[in-house]
């Protein structure tokens, strides 16, 4: 079953493109920046916990590195 394009309004190039933005009213959200969220809560206690850890196993391997050296 093929799609006509008439029937579904598909855009085709840049121009309907932005004319259909503009009659919608629709924003260019690739131009706003977006804000970065707080983290709160447990999330934050689990990164600090995951940090502590991946931060011991890296003194880990490097103290086992230099045991064997």
């Amino acid at each position: 079953m093929a799609f006509d394009e008439k029937d579904y309004g598909f855009i085709k190039n840049e121009d309907e493109w932005n004319s259909f933005l503009k009659r919608e009213k629709i924003m260019d959200y690739s131009k706003v920046p977006v804000p970065r969220a707080r983290i709160r809560g447990w999330v934050r206690i689990a990164l600090l916990l995951l940090e502590a850890y991946i931060s011991a196993m890296v003194v880990i391997v490097i103290l086992g590195f230099m045991h064997i050296i």
